[in-house]
């Protein structure tokens, strides 16, 4: 039996003793547990053009959240989702089913309980964690997610678990086997130290320390990467004409290079802003230093496993534009565009969602990308997604 299943064994009594003592209330007649998630139909197209073939591909997502409070200072909580996918994605692309499998763990949490040639029926745990809280202090120990990025679209400081903005579906974004320790010297500011262990067993160890000055929040951050650079960065965020300005920059120095000037500059930097009539406009800007790029026009770019702070898009500049607008109080539509000029790389993404319900609402998306440095019509892709979405 792997080290999987004797994970799987462990966690999921775990899981039974929770439900069944989902009644227990403390003092005050609260629940001690708390239990919530969803459930997603994506359907999904993809094409290099409309007149060639297409593949198809549907995916039903349940997600289940379960946080136990288990006295005023020690919580624990437990978050899964199970995923079944089916379609001729799987045999047009092949290998694309051991991508549900990825997991970047010390120990592997996510497991394809069938795996045939049509479809799959997929398992993971991305959060398993304990928290112990005393006054101004915090400490998380296991699976969760460690968030100390600043822009939306790319984030040169999130260290321990960079995500893929073009994995929407998934907005719990991933986590990481960590520990965690926290204390808040005052209301506006923080330290914090953080370790990890991915799953190659290298370790990644960070400081942050965030405070507030002149209506602005400044953060530094330093550590060890994976054991493979040394790291310093800075972020910040605020406003600027009334909108909101923010970014983040890291660099980052190779420990078997200490001794050469050489290393990685990553920064970002955007801006938004919401007009009186809810117009909302949007912008981002990315610097990568890193010459080493992610093959990111496949369909592995929506793995968030391929990504790190040091390489969180193609090479050189890229910039990210968007709006978004309510149409009607249930309806909103947005535009999207992502452009690399040094790779001639053209992202389009527009959307609309609108609420069925409470709770319920229904969404199209696509993603388009044109490579226009090529001649290869299979370096272009179409991907159009609609999502009815109910939650509980």
């Amino acid at each position: 039996m792997n080290k999987t299943f004797r994970i799987y064994r462990l966690l999921v009594p775990i899981l039974f003793l929770m439900v069944a003592s989902s009644y227990a209330q403390d003092s005050t007649g609260h629940s001690k547990l708390l239990v919530n998630g969803y459930v997603k139909d994506l359907q999904m197209v993809i094409f290099q053009d409309y007149k060639s073939d297409w593949a198809t591909a549907n995916l039903i997502h349940n997600r289940l959240n379960f946080k136990y409070n288990i006295s005023p200072s020690f919580t624990a909580a437990i978050e899964l989702r199970n995923r079944f996918f089916y379609g001729d994605i799987l045999t047009t692309y092949p290998g694309y089913n051991k991508t549900f499998e990825d997991d970047n763990g010390i120990v592997s949490l996510s497991k394809n309980i069938l795996d045939e040639k049509s479809f799959l029926l997929n398992t993971s745990i991305d959060r398993a964690w304990l928290e112990y809280s005393k006054d101004n202090f915090q400490i998380i120990i296991g699976r969760q997610r460690i968030n100390w990025g600043q822009t939306f679209v790319w984030n040169p400081n999130d260290l321990f678990n960079t995500y893929s903005y073009f994995d929407f579906d998934y907005e719990e974004k991933p986590g990481v086997d960590a520990l965690r320790l926290q204390y808040y010297s005052s209301t506006t500011s923080v330290i914090e130290f953080a370790v990890k262990i991915n799953h190659q067993k290298k370790a990644t160890v960070a400081g942050f320390y965030r405070f507030n000055r002149w209506n602005y929040d400044f953060q530094f951050i330093g550590g060890e990467a994976d054991q493979t650079d040394f790291v310093i960065g800075t972020g910040w965020s605020g406003q600027v004409l009334k909108g909101g300005f923010r970014g983040e920059a890291s660099f980052f120095m190779p420990i078997s290079n200490f001794n050469d000037t050489t290393g990685t500059l990553v920064a970002s930097v955007g801006y938004d802003y919401t007009f009186k009539n809810s117009l909302f406009l949007q912008f981002e800007a990315l610097y990568n230093g890193y010459s080493d790029t992610l093959n990111i026009i496949s369909l592995a770019q929506i793995n968030n496993n391929s990504m790190n702070a040091k390489n969180p898009f193609l090479s050189d500049y890229s910039f990210f534009l968007s709006s978004g607008y309510p149409i009607t109080p249930l309806l909103n539509a947005s535009l999207s565009g992502i452009i690399n000029p040094n790779s001639k790389l053209y992202f389009v993404i527009p959307s609309m969602t609108l609420s069925l319900k409470d709770n319920l609402e229904l969404s199209l998306l696509a993603q388009l990308f044109r490579l226009c440095g090529t001649n290869n019509p299979d370096q272009n892709g179409n991907y159009i997604f609609l999502r009815l979405k109910g939650s509980f």
